[in-house]
């Protein structure tokens, strides 16, 4: 099933992240992601024309983030947001992380 098509569900940890195969093997779900910290976080950067678009997309991301439950790290600043996810219960990825990211992805950016 398409990951944009599924929901987030809780995740209250008590059980292991995803394997560096898992996460890898996930990652082609989500093409301009990639994996950081020996594959306990996903990483994209968006680049804008402007201050206001960008903080556009952060609220954009931040209304995504409550519907689904599962919020990310967010950076931005004048032409860019950097967004960072992971499942902090777990201290690593969790499929919620692809879910959201892959909704991530098909948020407006303009």
């Amino acid at each position: 099933m398409d990951l944009r098509q599924q929901r987030c569900t809780p995740c209250r940890g008590g059980i292991p992240p995803l394997s560096m195969t898992e996460a890898n093997d996930l990652l082609a779900s989500v093409p301009g992601w990639m994996l950081e910290g020996g594959a306990t976080r996903l990483r994209r950067h968006f680049g804008f024309p402007d201050f206001v678009s960008a903080l556009a997309f952060v609220n954009r991301i931040g209304a995504l983030a409550e519907e689904e439950g599962h919020h990310p790290d967010l950076h931005f600043g004048w032409g860019y947001v950097d967004v960072v996810v992971y499942t902090h219960a777990i201290a690593g990825l969790h499929v919620n992380d692809y879910i959201l990211a892959a909704k991530i992805d098909a948020l407006p950016t303009a």
